[in-house]
């Protein structure tokens, strides 16, 4: 074998490795946010899948740019910190806590979170644009094979 050929296939072998390499937290997460109620403004509960990628979570629920949308996002570190972003898209009055009291204005907030192997709990931190409100996060790593989100 010619020896120019033996390092291209080396080459190409090893840069693809490098792309395609699993982070610790990689997998699919049924993810729970419960928002406490607070000064008349209803709570609620809502469940959906997250995927981690690269030790990079996202998760959706609702359709973007719509009332009701929300999205998770942010980097996992390897000791399982994150500070993650929850951003959306407010829902009815009922609601929606502070000063924007009707559906379809974006909001954002931080949300510092600590993941082991299998679960992964997180706090509402700050917000912007909304006087914040109490908001619980939890992820359940799914098993392999495993692709609904719990009620």
């Amino acid at each position: 074998m010619n020896k120019w050929l033996l390092f291209g296939i080396i080459l190409i072998t090893l840069s693809a490795g490098g792309q395609g390499t699993a982070g610790k937290f990689d997998g699919k997460w049924n993810t729970t946010v419960t928002c406490e109620p607070k000064g008349g403004t209803l709570g609620y509960t809502l469940h959906f899948i997250s995927t981690v990628t690269g030790n990079v979570l996202h998760g959706e629920r609702g359709t973007r740019g719509q009332p009701a949308y929300l999205a998770i996002d942010g980097k996992i570190a390897n000791d399982g910190k994150a500070k993650l972003t929850a951003s959306g898209v407010t829902a009815g009055a009922e609601y929606t806590h502070g000063p924007i009291k009707s559906e379809g204005h974006d909001y954002s907030y931080e949300v510092k979170a600590q993941f082991t192997d299998t679960a992964g709990t997180g706090e509402r931190s700050t917000g912007l644009g909304i006087v914040g409100r109490p908001c619980h996060w939890t992820f359940e790593k799914q098993a392999t094979g495993d692709s609904a989100a719990k009620p």
